[in-house]
């Protein structure tokens, strides 16, 4: 883990100033004296555990292991579990931020019900109220270098437009890319903006063009909706945030293997900052942003 050698306070170059007890090396800024070091505004500042039990503790969050398994394992707190955990999603949402898709690019949507419906009726949702219920709809995308990323259409429920498709992705796929899909009408506008070689294949049972050419994606939505039923009960503003982290689990541990994509994990939450990205994690009304 590579740090910025510069002072948080007043940006100048910092000098080396020994090491603490830890082993962790502390900096001095030659211009306004400020101390500084290697974990400073990160997750590690001030951490009472040793970084060898949050090792532990983002392998079991990694093996999907809930928060009260956590503690019940290592002795820590629950709520210490949950802060780890959302510094573990930190992580994957940063890593989902920095991926720009190249060459070889797959997407497709997921459909996710409202979690506060009554039933399905007449083919639609209602909720408890009577009123129709839209279902969300969560975009995924890779390519084949293992950069990734998922976009939850929060501003608007129901089926993406084209419009929506191109503005999430627009900016996310680099021109010229190969782009296979499902021939969704919706992936039109995106395909024609960015010059893309546009290979799709509309789904029919027992086509075995589109089994070939969407195998993968169908693996990946097939591991995050397995995921998710893991963790039932996500609100729906982390909905995003999950599915970040499980597409980051998926192609890391499809490309590197468990062992080095936990050591990857670990390398990254131990640079996110200390400040909690999901303050309203604890608050027992779920809002749909």
């Amino acid at each position: 883990m590579k740090r910025d050698l510069r002072c948080p306070n007043c940006l100048c170059r910092l000098r080396k100033d020994g090491r603490r007890k830890d082993g962790a090396q502390r900096y001095e800024c030659p211009v306004c004296g400020r101390h500084s070091c290697d974990t400073t505004c990160t997750s590690l500042s001030s951490s009472k555990l040793s970084l060898a039990t949050i090792q532990k503790v983002i392998t079991l969050i990694f093996l999907d292991c809930p928060d009260w398994v956590i503690s019940w394992i290592l002795g820590i707190d629950q709520k210490t579990a949950q802060f780890w955990r959302d510094r573990c999603l930190d992580a994957s949402k940063k890593w989902s931020a920095e991926s720009m898709l190249s060459k070889h690019v797959w997407i497709d949507e997921m459909r996710f019900a409202p979690t506060r419906a009554g039933g399905f009726v007449d083919g639609v949702w209602t909720t408890y109220a009577g009123k129709i219920a839209k279902d969300a709809y969560l975009e995924i995308a890779f390519d084949s270098g293992g950069g990734g990323f998922c976009k939850l259409y929060s501003e608007k429920l129901g089926m993406p437009t084209r419009d929506m498709v191109a503005e999430a992705l627009g900016g996310r796929i680099v021109k010229g890319s190969k782009l296979t899909h499902d021939g969704a009408l919706a992936h039109n506008l995106l395909v024609k903006k960015l010059g893309l070689d546009d290979d799709w294949c509309k789904f029919a049972p027992g086509d075995k063009g589109y089994e070939s050419k969407m195998k993968l994606m169908s693996n990946c939505c097939s591991y995050i909706r397995h995921s998710f039923e893991s963790h039932c009960g996500i609100k729906f503003s982390k909905l995003e945030a999950y599915a970040n982290f499980f597409l980051y689990r998926w192609s890391h541990v499809r490309k590197h293997g468990l062992k080095d994509a936990i050591s990857f994990m670990v390398s990254r939450v131990c640079g996110t900052p200390k400040s909690h990205n999901y303050g309203n994690s604890f608050k027992k009304t779920s809002t749909w942003l």
